[in-house]
């Protein structure tokens, strides 16, 4: 996989300058004799070997240019190669700018960290009444809640959905609050989209617009979008892809929208590995961009780096990376390897991984952005890219995770989680019909005309698929669509009062946890009625059930 040129070649001689200084080991960091590896041929081994069709890699070290540069395409089925200013989805690494948004309101007196968020969003509210009137603008950001991992994010995907903000808003309140608030650690992205709402109730622009012109126009991020990506703009854009087979195919469902969408704040940017660079550049040098204008204040900045929360710190993690503590800050993870303050944080979205880094004491900022949701070559490059200037000895990171993880050349089955019972067993006949979660909505179980079981979201169109019997009142659940890789175990039980409820739980250890299964809770409102879906090419009857 051949690397795109820089499109400025006035770059070239500087980037020679950097390496060249990188290869004397100038930094105090670094064993002077333990030259840097390639970037270049690391990117292209990582993308080959894991079959990622597109890459965008920046790289900024002690004042200079290091790499910025595209490789490989960024769609195999109408190839155009990927540049600095082609546009990735960011994925998660968005919420470091919904953060730095919130920063400039506090700047501005409009608003502050530790006030309530009922303040300012009265409809706002938890399960908890307690937490709900405790909970502050801080702790949207900081992954605390009390409530699940992923709790809700099936209202996010898989897209498209029906789902709105105000949805979110409305859901919050019948999610389950699982752990102790403010103190255990549990990942969420809809926090963010309040966040997201804040934003535009006390500015009075909606969060795109506000992010757009109070961030990424003041910064000159001129290949960086906080709402959809303009068609002056989508001949330039990553399309997301997946493995099928042995064949890497478009995601076609995950191509970015025309229009908003409910999860901007959380994760819904597209922006370049140029852009990018300059704003982590702007956040490394305390606020203030490449030519010299203040956007943040250093007293935001440092906040926004502040470690709030504290995070699981596996003794594998610990040592692979020579630390001692993994925390989350406001938008940002904070940990230490090797003796240096690391500020990071990943993007995950269907088809698309995103990786940031800062390590302020080395005067380093580096961007990753990949059209592949490929595990394995994003650790390969997060490690392969920056442990080097941390001081670490040479190591093949790719052979490692690919014996770790597995490599794309050899896919595992993923391993099936135990079967579980229900406790008060239903029929088959007795399943059938017309469910509803508080928060997830509408959701029906009917025989088609192929005589299946089967199970259909009604605000969520890709969730449709087969019951197979397991055991008494067990089902497991097959997607369609098989791209989710997210099946589940469904449990149907009559419980004393004679109310029929369904719940679910993942039917493999692969599923992502934003697949939130466990905090559904469907309960029988009545029979499905007339319908029609197609088996197989062709409409089948209507079937009264």
């Amino acid at each position: 996989m051949l690397p795109i040129p820089l499109n400025n070649p006035s770059w070239l001689p500087a980037v020679g300058l950097a390496v060249t200084a990188m290869l004397a080991g100038c930094s105090s960091g670094r064993d002077a004799q333990q030259p840097l590896p390639d970037p270049e041929s690391l990117v292209q081994r990582v993308l080959e070997e894991e079959r990622v069709p597109g890459a965008a890699v920046g790289i900024w070290h002690a004042g200079q240019p290091v790499l910025l540069q595209g490789f490989g395409v960024t769609n195999v089925e109408s190839p155009r190669p990927v540049d600095p200013q082609t546009l990735f989805k960011l994925a998660s690494t968005t919420k470091a700018f919904t953060t730095a948004a919130l920063a400039l309101l506090v700047e501005e007196g409009k608003l502050q960290w530790d006030s309530p968020v009922v303040d300012y969003l009265p409809q706002f509210a938890l399960g908890d009444e307690w937490i709900t009137q405790e909970f502050q603008v801080v702790d949207l950001l900081t992954h605390r809640s009390g409530l699940g991992p992923g709790a809700g994010d099936l209202m996010l995907w898989p897209q498209p959905n029906s789902f709105s903000r105000a949805d979110i808003l409305q859901g919050l309140r019948h999610l389950p609050v699982t752990g102790s608030f403010r103190a255990d650690y549990a990942y969420d992205n809809l926090l963010y989209i309040v966040a997201g709402e804040l934003i535009a109730a006390v500015s009075g622009m909606s969060y795109e617009d506000f992010v757009q012109q109070r961030l990424l126009a003041e910064l000159g991020l001129e290949h960086c979008y906080a709402g959809p990506v303009p068609e002056t703009a989508r001949d330039n854009l990553a399309d997301p892809h997946r493995l099928e087979g042995d064949r890497l195919v478009v995601d076609t469902p995950n191509l970015a929208p025309d229009h908003p969408i409910v999860l901007a704040a959380a994760g819904g940017m597209h922006c370049s590995a140029g852009d990018m660079l300059r704003w982590l550049r702007t956040l490394l040098a305390g606020g203030v961009s490449p030519e010299g204008e203040r956007l943040l204040s250093l007293e935001s900045r440092d906040r926004l780096w502040q470690p709030v929360t504290l995070m699981p710190m596996s003794a594998e993690r610990s040592e692979r990376d020579r630390g001692h503590f993994y925390a989350y800050a406001l938008g940002w993870r904070v940990q230490d390897m090797y003796g240096k303050r690391v500020i990071h944080h990943t993007g995950s979205l269907s088809g698309m991984y995103a990786w940031v880094a800062i390590v302020p004491e080395e005067e380093l900022a580096m961007v990753v952005l990949m059209n592949r949701s490929a595990g394995v070559a994003r650790q390969a490059l997060i490690h392969g890219l920056l442990k080097p200037y941390l001081g670490a000895g040479p190591r093949d990171w790719l052979a490692h995770f690919q014996e770790l993880w597995g490599g794309a050349a050899a896919p595992s089955e993923p391993e099936l989680l135990p079967r579980p019972e229900s406790r008060a067993p239903v029929a088959r006949k007795q399943v059938e019909g017309r469910y509803r979660d508080p928060w997830f909505g509408p959701m029906e179980i009917f025989t088609n005309a192929a005589g299946k079981l089967r199970w259909r979201s009604l605000r969520s169109p890709r969730l449709v698929g087969t019951m197979e019997p397991a055991a008494p009142g067990v089902w497991s659940l097959r997607w369609d669509d098989r791209s989710l890789q997210a099946d589940a175990w469904l449990m149907a039980e009559e419980r004393e009062d004679g109310e029929l409820v369904v719940t679910m739980q993942p039917l493999s250890r692969g599923v992502d946890f934003s697949y939130d299964f466990p905090d559904l809770r469907f309960v029988r409102t009545g029979p499905v009625g007339e319908r029609v879906e197609a088996v197989g090419p062709v409409a089948q009857k209507k079937n009264k059930q």
